[in-house]
């Protein structure tokens, strides 16, 4: 997928979990339960702490050696502990977290170059997959499938 694709992508699936979040009251960003047993608080932790995963691997490429992100075994217990590391911050650091990685996501993208984001036969451990689908998918189809959680969420106990 080209670069400003990629871009337009998840800044449009950004859009859109901000806007299920739109007037949600403040006090309801702590109710449990609103992803699964999370709340909106932890779930906004835990697309932080994806993307952050996903900016280091960024960092980090090689063409033969998967990033960690690649190598996370179970993923439920990997969820829990960053739940566990961030289940007692303020919301207002976890908020104010979750949009600032997302804007250190898009420089990173921004710096790479169309090759390292689109050839799929650049680095071995995508398996054919152009780097682009790993970004995407732990971006804005991540960020696309908890808007539509919170939105259902919000539907269910009308708020």
């Amino acid at each position: 997928m080209p670069k400003t694709e990629l871009l337009q992508k998840i800044r449009g699936a950004r859009t859109e979990l901000l806007a299920a979040l739109d007037g949600l009251p403040a006090d309801a960003l702590l109710r449990p339960f609103a992803v699964g047993t999370w709340s909106v608080k932890d779930t906004l932790a835990h697309l932080t702490a994806w993307q952050s995963e996903l900016i280091t691997a960024l960092a980090t490429l090689h063409p033969s050696r998967a990033p960690h992100l690649i190598d996370i075994e179970d993923m439920d217990e990997w969820n829990d502990e960053q739940y566990r590391a961030s289940v007692r911050r303020p919301v207002e650091s976890v908020v104010e977290d979750f949009h600032g990685v997302h804007k250190q996501l898009l420089k990173v993208i921004e710096n790479l170059d169309e090759r390292t984001l689109d050839d799929g036969r650049r680095f071995q451990w995508m398996e054919g997959e152009p780097l682009s689908y790993l970004i995407a998918d732990n971006s804005a189809l991540h960020e696309q499938e908890h808007a539509a959680d919170i939105r259902t969420w919000r539907e269910a106990n009308q708020l």
